[in-house]
């Protein structure tokens, strides 16, 4: 029983004075204890929202990460595909100057064969050498087409490989980014839970506050 006292005047604890249960400072105990369980209730469910929005977050800025690496990637391949289609240039290019000049020997050859046979003695040893160079200069030039062509399908290799490891390093780069935005949504959701335990703990503390 509170030991508070009946006053005719006060008009609050009527014929009987004060019935409530326990002393009014444990009553405006258990009132104080009860507020804060709300409003701790209340806090905890914008914690828990939080991680949803933390997890939300992180799943939005993988996308992006992906997306930017997506875009980088289908230019390496793009560049890819350009060097492709300069490779087959150069094959055609070679290829046309290989006929060319085979043609142009077939013709040559065919032109010195009727001179010599059309010539008898008069086809003398200086015409005869002078063939010669000229078949010889012809060569040279066609080899020299040659070392041409090859020498530029080198640099598009040497090009591709760049291509390659450019593609390795995006795929080690975009690795690491990944890693580290779980690592930061790890600490993250850790401050969570650990605040979301601070909560528990001062809930815990409330309750235990005795009804008067």
């Amino acid at each position: 029983m509170s030991s508070a006292k009946w006053h005719p005047a006060s008009g609050n604890f009527g014929i009987f004075g004060d019935t409530a249960p326990g002393s009014p400072e444990e009553r405006a105990a258990k009132a104080e204890a009860d507020k804060g369980l709300a409003a701790l209730g209340q806090y905890q469910e914008n914690v828990e929202g939080r991680q949803a929005d933390i997890s939300e977050y992180y799943e939005g800025q993988r996308g992006l990460v992906g997306q930017q690496f997506d875009l980088r990637e289908q230019g390496i391949g793009l560049s890819r595909e350009q060097l492709g289609v300069q490779r087959e240039g150069v094959d055609i290019q070679e290829s046309q100057a290989l006929t060319s000049f085979l043609g142009d020997a077939y013709s040559f050859r065919s032109q010195s064969d009727v001179s010599r046979a059309t010539g008898g003695l008069a086809f003398s040893g200086g015409k005869e050498r002078k063939i010669e160079r000229r078949q010889a200069t012809m060569g040279d030039m066609m080899s020299g087409r040659q070392d041409q062509y090859d020498m530029t399908r080198r640099g598009l290799d040497i090009s591709s490989r760049g291509l390659d490891l450019q593609l390795q390093q995006l795929g080690l780069s975009e690795s690491k980014e990944l890693s580290d935005l779980a690592r930061s949504q790890d600490i993250d959701m850790a401050q969570i839970e650990d605040l979301l335990y601070q909560l528990e703990t001062e809930q815990m503390a409330y309750e235990g506050v005795p009804n008067p």
